[in-house]
C-alpha cells in the first residue's frame, strides 16, 4: 500500500466487506457512491460534501462504524467539509485515527494518512494546540519500520503544513530542515522527492533574501534533470524560471540570460496570448498620483529579445494616465521574459503588456 496519499480520494474495499445492510440500502449507497466520484471529478464542492456525507452515514449501515470502508468514507466527508466545519473534521480525523489504531494497531503504517490530515486539520482550526504531537506519532511509525524515505515524506508533509500559519514558521523550517537532512543522507540526487524538497529548500533561501544559496540548490536541481534524464518534466522548467528570478535579484542579468533562453526551448511562444515574464519590478507609484487618489493604467509594446530582455518599448494609450508612464516604462525595462524560437533559433518578438496603478483599499 502506498502512504502518503494526502488529499486523494479514499479507495473502498469493496471486495472484504462485511456486508449487512438491505439491499436497497446497499443500492442507494452505490447511487450516491457514484455520485460522490462525479461531484468530486466535476469539483463541485457543494455537492461533492452533501454527498460525501450521506455516503458516509449509509456507509456505517453497511459496513458498521469500525471496518476499514467506513473510516474511508469518514475521510472523504472530513476533507470535504468547508472551512466553517474546522472543529466537525478534527472531530471526525480523530474519529478515524482511533478506528484505524483498533483495526490495525497503534503503530501501523496505516495510521499515517489519518495522522496527516489530523495534524493538518489541527492547524487549520487554530486552537492552543498545534497538531505536532499528531504529526510526530507519524514520524514515530516510519522511524520504528527503519523506512528512512517514509520518515522523509512525512517531515515534508508536516512542513507544507506548518508554513501555512505564519505562527508556526519555526516548526515548519525545523520539519523541512529534517527532511533535507534525510534526503541528503539517504536519497539519490535524482529522486523526485529529493528534487521537489530541494525547490522548498530554494524557496525558503529566497524568502529569508539567502539568493545565493537558493541559486546553488536551484542550480543543482537543472544539473540532475540534464544529466539524467531525456525529456522535459515541469520541475525543471519551475527551476529554470526561479533562476531567472534569483540571478536577476543578485544583479546578474547575464547568468539568467541562459535560463530565459532554456525555458523558451521547453515553452512554445504563443503570438495570440500576452506573454508571462520570468522577473518583473513592480512600477513605482507616482507620489503625486498617490496623494490625489488617482489609479490608472499603461498598455505598453515592446520587444523580447534573443536573450530575454526587453527593447523597444511604445506606450499604446500615450493620451491616457500621463503621469504612470514613466514609471511603466522604467519598470518594464528590468522585465525578463523566455524569447521566442524558430526553427530552433531564438528571435526577436513583439508582445503587450497592461501596467495597472492600484491603490490599496
Amino acid at each position: 500500500m502506498n502512504y502518503i496519499k494526502h488529499g486523494t480520494l479514499a479507495t473502498l474495499l469493496l471486495l472484504s466487506a462485511n456486508i449487512h445492510a438491505s439491499a436497497d440500502t446497499q443500492k442507494e449507497f452505490k447511487q450516491v457512491y457514484q455520485a460522490y466520484q462525479q461531484a468530486v471529478a466535476h469539483k463541485d464542492d457543494t455537492q461533492k460534501q452533501l454527498l460525501a456525507e450521506q455516503a458516509y452515514q449509509l456507509g456505517q449501515e453497511i459496513y458498521g462504524a469500525e471496518h476499514q470502508n467506513t473510516l474511508n468514507l469518514a475521510a472523504n466527508y472530513a476533507e470535504a467539509m468547508p472551512s466553517k466545519m474546522a472543529e466537525e473534521r478534527v472531530a471526525l480525523y480523530k474519529k478515524i485515527v482511533t478506528g484505524t489504531q483498533k483495526l490495525h494497531g497503534e503503530a501501523s503504517q496505516q495510521l499515517i494518512d489519518p495522522l496527516i490530515s489530523l495534524t493538518e486539520a489541527t492547524v487549520q482550526l487554530g486552537r492552543r494546540s498545534s497538531g505536532s504531537e499528531f504529526i510526530d506519532s507519524a514520524i514515530a511509525i516510519a522511524q520504528k519500520k527503519q523506512d528512512l524515505l517514509l520518515e522523509s515524506k512525512i517531515n515534508f508533509e508536516a512542513a507544507k503544513i506548518f508554513f501555512e500559519e505564519q505562527r508556526h514558521y519555526r516548526k515548519a523550517k525545523r520539519y523541512l530542515k529534517r527532511t533535507d537532512e534525510l534526503n541528503s543522507a539517504h536519497l539519490p540526487a535524482n529522486a523526485l522527492h529529493r528534487l521537489e524538497v530541494d525547490m522548498w529548500v530554494a524557496a525558503y533561501e529566497t524568502g529569508r533574501k539567502r539568493h545565493n544559496e537558493a541559486i546553488e540548490r536551484l542550480n543543482n536541481i537543472v544539473n540532475v534533470f540534464d544529466e539524467n534524464l531525456d525529456f522535459e518534466h515541469p520541475m525543471e522548467l519551475f527551476a529554470h524560471s526561479r533562476l531567472v528570478a534569483a540571478y536577476e535579484r543578485v544583479g546578474n542579468s547575464e547568468a539568467a540570460t541562459k535560463h530565459c533562453v532554456a525555458i523558451a526551448k521547453m515553452r512554445p511562444w504563443n503570438n495570440n496570448i500576452e506573454q508571462t515574464p520570468l522577473y518583473r519590478q513592480a512600477p513605482i507609484y507616482p507620489r503625486r498620483a498617490a496623494e490625489f487618489s488617482r489609479e490608472g493604467f499603461v498598455q505598453l509594446e515592446f520587444t523580447v529579445t534573443p536573450s530575454g530582455f526587453v527593447e523597444d518599448i511604445l506606450v499604446l494609450n500615450p493620451d491616457e494616465n500621463i503621469g504612470f508612464q514613466k514609471p511603466s516604462i522604467k519598470a518594464l525595462k528590468q522585465w525578463r521574459y523566455a524569447p521566442k524560437f524558430v526553427d530552433g533559433k531564438a528571435v526577436p518578438a513583439k508582445s503587450t503588456v497592461q501596467i495597472d496603478f492600484r491603490l490599496n483599499d
